[in-house]
């Protein structure tokens, strides 16, 4: 089937059914991004994150992605001033695509363009690795499991959300390590890191391989360039103070914006403690459910580092799977969680399918399982018999079982393949 099929086929597909369904919906979020994007067009990045902005939340994500809002302003103003003038020089141009274009829907489609655009990027990506990798058919397989996977699209498209902007940097990284690019690598990670703070939940296994295969030089020229790459990013919006600034900045960006142990994620959490607002101080076998949620996710994904250190192969395949249950572990007992954190262990998923077909049933699995996740609470689109059926907490519970089986099957296969060889 995928002799015939081209790259370029899959990614226009991909790139008209994202265009189709952007505008049929938005979430809160977007409300977020349309007024500081706003704000960031009218008065610049300067002071932007110390600014008391009207109708939003104060701007808690990393530069990247507040650039990227930045941008997208000023590129709703250059299509405004182009279709403006088209509309004085041609008499039959249809003059409500300006007022839509002037309306809040307007400003939300072109909010979401920055992401759609992403999921391309994504995609090419996973094509030419996997094309590397294994085969021009791995490739294509690859790049077709992301484009056309709901869960993606859901989340880039109709969501609007910015999740595809740090896992384009971050799939980048992974292809330049296997490429030997080894300072350009972990700068492509830094400015995932700098998009969206949930890049870490991969960080560490990337970054155990990455110290495997580097030199000295290799090792300082990273850190120089990571130092200034950080300054620049960070010193259009803080001149005094920068260092403390930025180290303060990540801390309460890292937080989280909610105390709540679980934020309708379908995770350990939510079996214990359902979707209320439980506090993260809830106890749980007469411990903090905070505190057991943190040592669960540090011995885990720290056994799972010791594990491939001293006895994993050191193949990309492996350090995909290594990936996928690291940031699993993260998304199923790490406190504060929302649904949109398990989007780096789909991502890694998806290489991860492309290879090993012991993985493919579960991909779509637990691809099926994460759009229910996305859809639960959200219920757009609205569908009566599925919010019914999907608030029952049967229902509920036996989703988060299901992931719960899925995670412990992957674990499974990481033990078998870095440990039971060896006895």
């Amino acid at each position: 089937m995928f002799e015939k099929i081209k790259i370029g086929h899959i990614l226009i597909v991909s790139l008209i059914l994202r265009l189709i369904i952007a505008p049929l919906a938005e979430h809160g979020d977007v409300l977020n991004y349309y007024w500081w994007s706003k704000d960031l067009f009218e008065r610049g990045l300067m002071g932007f994150y110390d600014r008391s902005i009207v109708n939003a939340m104060p701007p808690t994500y990393p530069p990247i992605t507040t650039y990227v809002f930045w941008l997208t302003s000023h590129f709703h103003k250059l299509i405004w001033n182009v279709s403006w003038f088209i509309n004085l020089k041609i008499s039959f141009f249809p003059s409500n695509f300006i007022f839509w274009l002037e309306s809040d829907e307007g400003w939300y489609f072109i909010n979401k363009l920055p992401g759609i655009l992403a999921d391309l990027g994504i995609s090419l990506i996973f094509y030419r690795f996997l094309k590397d990798l294994k085969s021009e058919k791995a490739g294509k397989l690859a790049a077709a499991l992301f484009a056309f996977n709901p869960a993606f699209f859901y989340n880039s498209s109709l969501w609007g959300q910015t999740d595809s902007l740090y896992a384009l940097p971050l799939i980048l990284s992974f292809y330049l390590l296997y490429r030997k690019k080894y300072v350009l690598s972990i700068l492509s990670f830094l400015l995932a890191l700098l998009t969206k703070p949930t890049a870490f939940f991969v960080f560490l296994p990337f970054f155990v391989f990455w110290l495997k295969k580097v030199r000295l030089k290799d090792i300082y020229w990273s850190f120089v360039s990571f130092i200034c790459v950080v300054l620049m990013l960070y010193l259009p919006f803080q001149k005094t103070n920068l260092i403390t600034w930025i180290f303060n900045f990540y801390k309460d960006s890292l937080s989280g914006e909610i105390d709540y142990i679980v934020a309708n994620a379908f995770n350990f959490w939510g079996l214990v403690h359902g979707f209320a607002n439980v506090s993260e101080r809830a106890p749980f076998l007469g411990v903090q459910s905070y505190i057991l949620g943190c040592l669960l996710v540090f011995l885990i994904n720290l056994s799972l580092l010791v594990i491939y250190v001293k006895r994993g192969k050191g193949e990309f395949k492996n350090l995909a799977l290594l990936s996928v249950v690291f940031s699993y572990t993260f998304f199923m007992f790490l406190p504060r969680v929302h649904e949109r954190y398990f989007y780096p262990s789909l991502l890694m998923l998806t290489f991860l399918a492309s290879l090993d077909k012991r993985v493919r049933k579960v991909f779509i699995l637990v691809s099926f399982v994460h759009l229910i996740n996305l859809y639960h609470f959200w219920w757009v689109p609205r569908a009566k018999i599925f919010i019914e059926l999907l608030s029952n907490i049967l229902v509920e519970r036996t989703l988060i079982v299901l992931n719960i089986i899925i995670y412990g099957y992957l674990l499974w296969i990481f033990g078998k393949d870095n440990v039971k060889k060896y006895k």
